[in-house]
């Protein structure tokens, strides 16, 4: 029986520095890969998600591209997208690429990419949110706490109460009341659990982006966050593009209506500090995710 060799590229995300931020693994040519092998490779990897590039479907996209965790394929996810735009764009993969904007076909909708250069050479990728915000409904604030390890008044409701949101992929969202409180978090996976069946569910059954905005400025907002997924792989994720645009989305609809920017730190406590930036171009526009990458490691799958 033949062999089939496939190349592979590994991607830091939202860091400028290898060993940092959110790896991803990019396989460059999925041409007859099933589902379930992609599933497996996911799996091999056990990073939280692994990307698959597809030749283009139509002459409007670049590339069709599939995001599986080690346990699901998903519509839609930040890291994946711009990992993946990086390595399509510095590697050889079967994407098309000509110039430097691209349009992904996902299962979530076209994902817009723009990548971002420095001195002429790429260091990143900037994403549009295939969807704009939706929320899928509020959340028990001491459900929320509970789920976290935290008391109820350390979970905030001032600024918009405990929801899930999505702009693509939903997460849970509560606003802590400090620092010390988000250092503090102590997951409590049988409240993760109740969480879950109790609903709205999110990526992972029950997913939290816990936050605190450390500083604003009118529409501008400097966020430290944290996603506690200890129902999913991995239990606590360094840098969540798609978060951080639903994030940042709430952030803008409890404002005033003007363009808001928002830069979140994530994976801190995790020893993989991340920077994603986030703007919101208009009141109900879709999110634009920005990071920066930085290659660890290519190689070949045998099949």
């Amino acid at each position: 029986m033949t062999q089939r060799i496939v190349p592979y590229s590994i991607v830091d995300v939202f860091t400028t520095r290898r060993f940092a931020g959110n790896p991803v693994a990019v396989i460059r040519d999925a041409k007859g890969l099933s589902g379930t092998q992609m599933q497996s490779i996911a799996q091999e990897f056990g990073f939280s998600e692994t990307t698959f590039i597809l030749p283009p479907g139509n002459g409007a996209t670049s590339a069709t591209v599939r995001i599986f965790t080690p346990f699901d394929e998903i519509p839609f996810a930040g890291h994946p997208n711009i990992g993946t735009a990086f390595v399509a764009a510095t590697q050889e993969t079967v994407a098309e690429i000509q110039g430097d904007q691209l349009v992904f076909d996902e299962l979530g909708g076209p994902v817009s990419v723009v990548l971002q250069r420095e001195q002429g050479r790429v260091i990143g990728a900037r994403i549009t949110a295939p969807q704009t915000l939706e929320v899928l409904g509020e959340c028990d604030t001491a459900m929320m706490a509970s789920c976290l390890g935290l008391a109820e008044e350390q979970v905030l409701s001032q600024r918009f109460r405990p929801c899930v949101a999505s702009v693509g992929l939903p997460f849970a969202f509560a606003e802590l009341a400090g620092l010390e409180a988000l250092g503090a978090i102590d997951p409590s996976v049988s409240a993760f659990k109740a969480a879950r069946a109790r609903g709205p569910q999110t990526v992972d059954g029950f997913a939290i982006s816990a936050f605190v905005v450390t500083s604003e400025s009118g529409s501008n907002f400097n966020v430290r966050a944290r996603v506690i997924s200890p129902l999913g792989h991995p239990p606590e994720d360094p840098a969540t593009g798609s978060a951080a645009g639903a994030l940042t989305s709430l952030l803008a609809a409890s404002g005033t209506g003007e363009v808001c920017r928002a830069i979140i730190e994530q994976g801190v406590e995790m020893g993989r500090p991340s920077l994603i930036e986030v703007e919101i171009p208009a009141s109900g526009a879709g999110a634009e995710i920005s990071g920066r990458c930085v290659p660890v490691s290519s190689g070949v799958l045998y099949l």
